[in-house]
């Protein structure tokens, strides 16, 4: 899609969203009493973006291992929104999106929310997929992965997502909360990405919480 085209379809209030400018900017709205958030998740320096999401959730939680669901305010979140997801665990193998951030249904061009992101597709490593992001619950850990999405032309992104554990609250279902950012400046015209298998996964890191990482985190990092 050419940056003519893109404009055309894209209504003006997508575009700031989309902008470098933004995407580089956006800050959660803190009240200042939660620790700092790491640079690093192991050897990988973490975007502004996901260190504020990071930010955000470790005053969330406070003095308990993961945030409730209610904690997750729209309004501290405001400006992560458009970047930011939120998966439900239905059951074993069913994990819900429930929140799919506007920036992201206009750059994958479908909106997940309500559907399933193991349903249907089988690819080589979903297992592994599946078993990384149970272990945030089962030994509360966070989740960094870097993923290759690809442009209509073929051409990789390398894009971060941050994967942090929210409780399961009172219907007891576990959730994961975090952020989408592509690595590299990106010109909004060119933000058009498939989200059709392969997308290669380049590492996952598990993140120290507070509680260490599991045993099984040795055998699921890349």
């Amino acid at each position: 899609m050419s940056g003519e085209q893109a404009e055309k379809q894209r209504t003006a209030w997508v575009w700031p969203a989309l902008a470098w400018s933004t995407i580089s900017g956006v800050k959660a709205r803190l009240a200042g009493t939660g620790p700092e958030a790491p640079t690093h998740a192991g050897d990988i320096e973490l975007s502004s973006m996901t260190r504020e999401f990071f930010a955000w959730w470790l005053e969330a939680r406070g003095a308990s291992p993961m945030p409730e669901p209610d904690d997750v305010s729209p309004k501290a979140l405001v400006e992560l929104l458009p970047y930011f997801r939120l998966l439900c665990w239905e059951s074993e193998t069913s994990l819900v999106f429930r929140i799919f951030g506007s920036a992201l249904v206009e750059t994958t061009g479908f909106d997940l929310t309500g559907f399933c992101t193991f349903g249907g597709v089988d690819y080589e490593g979903k297992a592994d997929d599946i078993a990384r992001l149970k272990l945030m619950h089962s030994h509360p850990c966070g989740l960094l992965t870097l993923r290759e999405l690809r442009g209509p032309d073929g051409v990789p992104y390398l894009c971060e997502l941050i994967n942090l554990p929210v409780s399961g609250g009172v219907d007891g279902k576990n959730r994961i909360a975090g952020t989408v950012v592509t690595r590299q400046a990106v010109d909004a015209a060119d933000l058009d990405f498939k989200l059709s298998p392969p997308l290669t996964l380049r590492r996952a890191v598990f993140i120290d919480l507070g509680f260490g990482v599991p045993d099984e985190a040795a055998r699921l990092s890349v």
